[in-house]
């Protein structure tokens, strides 16, 4: 009888098993504010991972640099809509295809003097970073683009967001 019920669990899943969702439920806030340029800084943060209890198994920051067209700024170094519009979508297609080989957590991003910089939690810092050398070195990409990879099991990079 157990191997009956064991084999009808596995051949059917039993989805009560072992199943903790990963990701908080989303509660993204707009963050505004100046650097110390006079430049404005302005961005949605996922506030639901202030008190994330799953830290510890996803330590590594990666934050991406993506560079704006210049042409297509404000005064304030923020994007037309036209140019949000372009590097939301990039944004969007690496975060959705490293999602294909790595854990995301998604914390948010931060348009400011030029640049729109992502900042993502995740398990595997190997296989992100073999997918984003990839991306990076790309001829014909529509933005420009850096990234860093750094252990930070303290979420220390997102902590001001959080504020």
């Amino acid at each position: 009888m157990i191997i009956i019920a064991s084999i009808f669990s596995s051949v059917f899943g039993c989805k009560a098993q072992n199943k903790t969702p990963i990701y908080p439920k989303e509660s993204f806030s707009v963050v505004k504010g100046e650097l110390s340029n006079g430049k404005s800084l302005f961005g949605s943060i996922n506030m639901s991972y202030k008190n994330y209890d799953k830290k510890n198994d996803y330590p590594w920051c990666l934050e991406i640099n993506i560079v704006l067209n210049l042409d297509s700024l404000y005064e304030n170094g923020l994007p037309h809509k036209s140019e949000s519009d372009v590097v939301n979508k990039f944004e969007d297609d690496l975060v959705d295809n490293l999602k294909k080989v790595v854990t995301v957590h998604y914390i948010g991003h931060m348009y400011n003097d030029s640049f729109l910089d992502v900042y993502i939690y995740l398990d595997n810092p190997d296989k992100a970073n073999d997918y984003l050398k990839q991306e990076v070195n790309k001829v014909g990409i529509i933005r420009g683009f850096a990234y860093k990879i750094k252990k930070d099991p303290d979420w220390s990079t997102a902590q001001p967001f959080f504020k």
